[in-house]
């Protein structure tokens, strides 16, 4: 039982739009009902990114754009908050450069 548990969590991580962009490293945390991502990226043409990640909880979907972050300074970072009774998670997310 505790490997078929393990594949449908692999599967459903996949699907969800887990994977960051060429030159990014994105990792999603949970916060107090909710989940954020968090997105660090290399230099690249402009002079910065933001990481935008859309949300859902129970049948409300939305997006959330981070600030912008100028390469070099840390990640860009995005926040889903949900309520007590339905909290909102990550469901995927895209990088932007600015």
């Amino acid at each position: 039982m505790f490997s078929l548990f393990g594949l449908s969590v692999g599967t459903s991580a996949a699907a969800g739009g887990d994977f960051a962009p060429p030159g990014c490293f994105g990792e999603r945390y949970g916060i107090l009902f909710g989940q954020g991502v968090s997105v660090s990226c290399f230099p690249g043409n402009g002079y910065g990114y933001r990481v935008i990640a859309e949300c859902a909880s129970g049948s409300a979907y939305w997006f959330v754009a981070g600030t912008p972050v100028p390469y070099g300074f840390g990640p860009a970072v995005a926040e889903c908050s949900g309520g007590l009774l339905v909290p909102a998670s990550v469901v995927a997310y895209r990088v932007t450069e600015i």
